[in-house]
């Protein structure tokens, strides 16, 4: 179970934080374990003694020393492979040979145990104690050795487990078995992961693995993986050149002097509404304080800032203990590369989000479709009429399109007059009028799919525009 949770962990900078990545490993998993169950059973029946047992843990451990060296470079190898493509082959050359060599314990011990009978009574208590086992490796590796340790350390945790249990075993009966043991300093600490280019800070959380990337006057924030930023800053000016630049449009079209933002990121959207509204009061809401941590240190995030509120919190459960109301909301919601979570993206979230807003209030978002089709774009569309009467996009050219979401009826011309009243030179008047010029209403076309909490396929839409389009940085 510690493999199976550091697995999901090691691929999400190569394959993603999708479902997908999950189905696909875990069912690879299985496999494994039923093929070391068979295995397991066919040997015991053909021993006499335990030292096959041990000796089989022992070379699950030396397998496990031998893919800390590799395990890189076969995800380098498989990164373009896709999520299940590359997920199950990474799958079949990291792990399934140590997690079939482990599940050869339960028939094996079953079969030693039970030769003076009671069959059932041993396997029933082999069983029990295998589950309590799992319960203790999912606990432990998700609450203590990930947070704590970090990926890479965790991987040589378990190793080294498995080496120890397997020579203990061997050396109760012969004293040169203690000639196994001499791998073990190899897992001594090195190098924890292979960053990106230009990486001028990184942290593992327990939500993310989290890079500062530097390239010319650029600074990005990277999640989990490097193909994608969820936050990127120019140093000189302090604009994006970003999707995030847009949400600067909020306050000119509502003045209003309360702002939420859902996904707070480093800030870029934040540093953008406050160009138009210097005195904003914002309530920011942000998962991840590796993430918080990266905005104050490099992305002009101030902790000090009296008119900024950071909560460390899930969007959604935030938002139904608070009782807050808001004329603008911000929802940038991505995590670990182009992927939404399914539950913030669905009618019953954005009833909840509307039901913190204001009469007159407007709700911002990004949307990520950079298929011909916009399948993705039509459905958060769809899913948005669910709740709001006026609904309007301005698309970008890289893919990003900025939905703009009403609580009251308000028309294109509206808000381009809203816009139009802006008289600036300026880089922002620049991208006051390409707005103006360019929003239009969103009409998705009918039978188009509305998210729901009970069906919202958002994983496998964004999967089908990712591999339409090829699409690789954005």
């Amino acid at each position: 179970m510690g493999m199976e949770l550091v697995a999901f962990r090691l691929y999400a900078p190569y394959f993603g934080y999708s479902i997908y990545v999950w189905g696909s490993m875990i069912s690879v998993v299985m496999l494994s374990l039923s093929a070391g169950y068979v295995l397991g059973g066919w040997v015991a029946d053909r021993s006499s003694t335990d030292a096959a047992l041990y000796t089989t843990i022992l070379l699950s451990g030396f397998y496990q020393l031998a893919i800390l060296f590799l395990y890189r470079t076969i995800l380098r190898g498989l990164w373009q492979s896709g999520e299940f493509t590359g997920t199950t082959l990474a799958t079949l050359l990291i792990f399934v040979l140590p997690m079939t060599a482990l599940a050869v314990t339960s028939p094996y011990v079953i079969r030693l145990l039970a030769r003076g009978g009671h069959i059932g009574l041993t396997a029933g208590r082999v069983y029990a104690l295998s589950t309590a086992g799992s319960i203790a490796g999912v606990l432990g590796t998700s609450f203590y050795l990930v947070p704590r340790l970090g990926t890479h350390s965790t991987l040589r945790t378990l190793c080294a487990v498995s080496v120890l249990m397997g020579a203990a075993g061997l050396i109760a009966r012969r004293r040169v078995a203690l000639l196994t043991l001499l791998p073990l300093p190899a897992l001594l600490p090195g190098p924890r992961w292979t960053s990106p280019a230009g990486t001028v800070w990184e942290k593992e959380s327990i939500y993310n693995l989290v890079w500062v990337v530097k390239s010319g006057d650029l600074l990005y924030l990277v999640l989990n993986d490097p193909r994608y930023a969820h936050t990127r800053r120019e140093e000189t000016t302090g604009w994006s050149g970003y999707y995030q630049d847009a949400f600067a449009l909020g306050p000119l079209i509502v003045p209003d002097s309360h702002l939420l933002v859902l996904g707070m990121g480093a800030g870029g959207s934040i540093a953008a509404a406050r160009r138009t509204a210097p005195q904003l009061e914002i309530d920011a809401i942000e998962i991840d304080p590796k993430v918080v941590e990266a905005g104050e240190r490099f992305f002009g995030i101030r902790p000090d800032d009296p008119l900024l509120h950071i909560h460390l919190a899930d969007a959604r459960p935030w938002l139904a203990r608070t009782r807050g109301s808001y004329g603008l909301v911000q929802i940038d919601l991505y995590h670990g590369g182009p992927y939404v979570p399914f539950y913030l993206a669905t009618v019953e979230f954005f009833r909840l989000v509307r039901s913190r807003m204001t009469h007159d209030g407007l709700l911002m978002m990004n949307v990520l479709d950079v298929s011909p089709e916009r399948s993705l774009l039509a459905s958060a569309g769809a899913t948005l009429l669910e709740v709001f009467p006026s609904v309007e996009v301005w698309s970008q050219p890289d893919g990003s399109h900025v939905v703009f979401a009403s609580c009251r009826e308000r028309t294109v011309e509206e808000i381009r007059a809203k816009l139009r009243g802006w008289q600036d030179n300026s880089r922002l008047g620049g991208l006051i009028r390409a707005a103006a010029a360019e929003i239009v209403s969103l009409k998705p076309p009918a039978g188009t799919l509305v998210f729901t909490d009970d069906r919202a396929p958002v994983e496998e839409i964004t999967r089908r525009m990712l591999l339409a389009s090829g699409t690789g940085r954005h």
